[in-house]
């Protein structure tokens, strides 16, 4: 019996520790009060926010909500929209061959129940989106539609907790549309096509990486972008944001939510913070 108890003991450890790595606590470097990181990943159940320890205690903890952008507001909501929309010059059929133009059009179809023509304006990036979420969710049976980023800064607004963006909207539409031209994107979406058993195996081994908290396997597993795009997408816009904490968590404690990729890799949050003097450690 002493046996059994000291194995399974063990293996609670471990699996606090593996997945504390999500949430991190940020001290030292004359800060008055602690702040915390949080990394967030698309299609996580709200429910798995339970299974992190000391989060919702961070949360709580804290006086100012930091996200990437602030994501509820209705105005910057119709903007990213809009954003989404190609220049009224530009078909998607422009961006695709006749053959790729119908096996992208019968997969959206079969999948989304509706084709190509009813989408024709919006950017291929947004098309992608939508398809990788369906059938996800077909492959998966995921339903919940509350990102943990967005689920954190609606409680804030309910709690009359401040909430702040790392970026302005016109940054966000750059990070979300701008990656590479709209040809790339075109080309992005006929792979994932012609490939699909492929792209749902790796969303489903991202988000297993993901509830484990391995953020550097995460890193690698989770792009198929050009070094130079992931540099535009990633690493770029983390030494912006390492501009702007600093004097945000100077000023209040922090509960900053962004994506898990942003926190990994030697450019990532975490790392950076450690060169700026700060204390980083995981939350166990």
């Amino acid at each position: 019996m002493k046996k059994i108890i000291l194995t399974f003991s063990i293996s609670l450890v471990g699996f606090i520790t593996v997945q504390a790595q999500l949430l991190w606590k940020v001290t030292g470097n004359g800060l008055k009060h602690p702040s915390y990181i949080f990394g967030t990943q698309d299609l996580i159940s709200i429910q798995f926010l339970d299974s992190v320890p000391g989060l919702f205690k961070a949360f709580n903890e804290c006086d100012i909500v930091v996200g990437e952008t602030v994501l509820n507001r209705i105005d910057e909501t119709a903007r990213i929209q809009q954003a989404a929309i190609m220049p009224s010059h530009i078909n998607i059929k422009d961006l695709l061959s006749d053959e790729e133009y119908k096996i992208v059009d019968n997969e959206l179809k079969s999948v989304l129940k509706f084709g190509l023509k009813e989408v024709s304006i919006m950017n291929p990036t947004l098309i992608l989106s939508l398809y990788k979420t369906e059938i996800f969710k077909q492959k998966t049976g995921f339903k919940d539609g509350t990102q943990s980023d967005s689920y954190f800064q609606l409680v804030a607004s309910e709690k009359d907790k401040k909430v702040v963006g790392l970026e302005n909207v016109e940054q966000q539409i750059k990070s979300l549309y701008g990656f590479g031209t709209l040809e790339r994107q075109a080309d992005l979406l006929v792979e994932a096509i012609q490939d699909k058993d492929k792209v749902i195996n790796e969303m489903i081994q991202l988000n297993k990486l993901y509830k484990a908290g391995k953020i550097d396997e995460l890193i690698k597993h989770s792009t198929a972008m050009t070094q130079e795009e992931y540099a535009k997408v990633i690493d770029n816009r983390n030494i912006d944001w390492l501009t702007k904490l600093p004097e945000l968590l100077k000023k209040s404690s922090c509960f900053v939510c962004v994506g898990a990729i942003h926190l990994g890799g030697d450019i990532g949050i975490i790392k950076q913070l450690e060169k700026k003097g700060y204390k980083v450690k995981a939350v166990e």
